[in-house]
């Protein structure tokens, strides 16, 4: 998937490159992301992974596991100083998460020969921040950002657990409140005057949340916890296209 990535992003870089050449906005040396600019762009977030019929230390069969998640993203921004935004955003995403393991030693665990468990969730999160840019190359096409932002979260999901095929399922729901600060970098890419490109790698954040548990529709739970995540996962980055008004 991630070779899949970078094919559509220099397939996509090199068609509009013939015709956009000539746009003399690219043949200065003077900055176009000034005071005033305005900006309003959308962002889409894939990530995917399958395996079946694999083996975990050679007493675990993974019959089957599948990861697919999106996420969906408007932001607009007010540039307040040279290259620099202040702005914000509206997020949802959506992921379905379902594993299928069998094992003779399963039995010792959790008293079932087969289990397999699949987890749906969706979020909403809205944010406001600030983002940095900083020139890269000649001319004003290419662009490297940051976007330190704050936001909440609200995170809704439903896990069915369901033990040898069937004789046993439990059912979870669980409700996450978070708040969150956040750093997300990523490349810009002028295509016209105006219109330009944007991925972005998954942000590194500080986090607290507050989680409501209900098992079974009977057993209710839940705890707060406070979280630093510091890891890059290069599988899973945002693209998506922004129009800057004012340049």
């Amino acid at each position: 998937m991630r070779r899949l990535y970078i094919l559509i992003i220099l397939l996509f870089i090199s068609s509009v490159n013939s015709f956009s050449q000539s746009d003399s906005l690219f043949n200065t040396s003077k900055s176009i992301l000034n005071k005033g600019v305005k900006h309003f762009g959308f962002r889409i977030g894939l990530s995917k992974k399958d395996i079946e019929n694999d083996r975990f230390l050679t007493i675990v069969d993974l019959d089957e596991v599948k990861n697919f998640s999106y996420e969906l993203a408007l932001s607009g921004s007010w540039f307040i100083a040279e290259n620099v935004a202040w702005g914000a955003k509206v997020n949802y995403g959506f992921s379905d998460q379902k594993y299928t393991i069998s094992s003779n030693l399963l039995s010792l665990l959790i008293e079932a020969q087969t289990y397999s468990t699949n987890t749906a969730t969706t979020n909403f999160e809205i944010g406001t921040g600030v983002k940095n840019y900083v020139p890269f190359g000649p001319g004003n096409r290419f662009f490297v950002f940051n976007e330190t932002n704050i936001s909440y979260n609200y995170i809704s999901s439903l896990t069915r657990d369901v033990y040898d095929g069937g004789m046993d399922i439990k059912k979870s729901m669980k409700t996450t409140h978070e708040l969150s600060l956040g750093l997300s970098p990523g490349v810009m890419y002028f295509l016209k005057k105006g219109f330009a490109f944007e991925f972005a790698f998954n942000p590194v954040m500080i986090s607290y949340n507050r989680t409501f548990i209900k098992q079974d529709e009977i057993k209710n739970g839940g705890g707060s916890d406070f979280a630093i995540d510091f890891k890059f996962n290069i599988l899973k980055i945002y693209f998506g296209f922004a129009y800057y008004f004012g340049i």
